[in-house]
């Protein structure tokens, strides 16, 4: 199993994850949108973890290499502080940067857990919703990362530190062209590569 296709094949699913995010701006569909961009982080992470254990799945026969493949991504489920943890440690040093960034009154580190809540809040009720974290004050009143633009930002930044990471090794033209023949057409795409692609990341697709 080729790791490059690997990665191109979470990359992308990612992408259209967090653009469908972007793209479904009505509040009716707030909670759709953001559990989209929560699965598209995860997919991110686990380009960038599983292209770096390649040695435990290439050279497999391709049905045996995708059992491995399919066990490594199990094994870090939705945890998204073991898999960012796991990709500083691999030398990814822009997410401890990430953690202490502010992110229109959050900080990084505070929306790893808002992310983890996310992914159950944005799909079921919960009995205790992340904004409990998040006290405004002495009257009951919460905050609510979830709905801030900061978690997007966020989700932004840690994405595009796994592409740039990833870009080092992996050649994503055809990912990018791929994504722009999809989703040209739609009015929003120039505004999503205008604020999702940073410089280091190269061109807009």
């Amino acid at each position: 199993m080729d790791p490059q296709l690997v990665a191109k094949t979470w990359v992308y699913d990612g992408l259209c994850d967090l653009y469908f995010g972007f793209d479904k701006e009505d509040k009716g569909f707030e909670g759709n949108a953001r559990f989209s961009e929560i699965m598209g982080l995860e997919k991110f992470l686990k380009a960038a973890l599983l292209f770096h254990f390649h040695g435990r799945y290439e050279g497999l026969p391709q049905p045996e290499a995708k059992k491995m493949l399919n066990k490594l991504a199990k094994k870090y489920g939705h945890d998204f502080k073991k898999m960012m943890g796991e990709l500083s440690k691999i030398g990814l040093n822009d997410i401890d940067q990430i953690k202490k960034e502010d992110f229109d009154g959050y900080s990084g580190s505070a929306l790893i857990c808002a992310v983890t809540a996310g992914y159950m809040e944005t799909r079921y009720p919960v009995p205790k919703p992340i904004s409990d974290e998040f006290p405004i004050g002495e009257r009951g009143c919460t905050r609510d990362p979830l709905s801030s633009s900061g978690i997007r930002k966020f989700i932004h930044a840690v994405c595009n530190a796994c592409f740039h990471m990833l870009s080092e090794y992996v050649d994503f033209k055809d990912v990018r062209e791929r994504f722009r023949e999809t989703f040209s057409d739609k009015e929003s795409f120039r505004r999503f590569n205008n604020l999702f692609w940073e410089p280091k990341c190269n061109e807009d697709p």
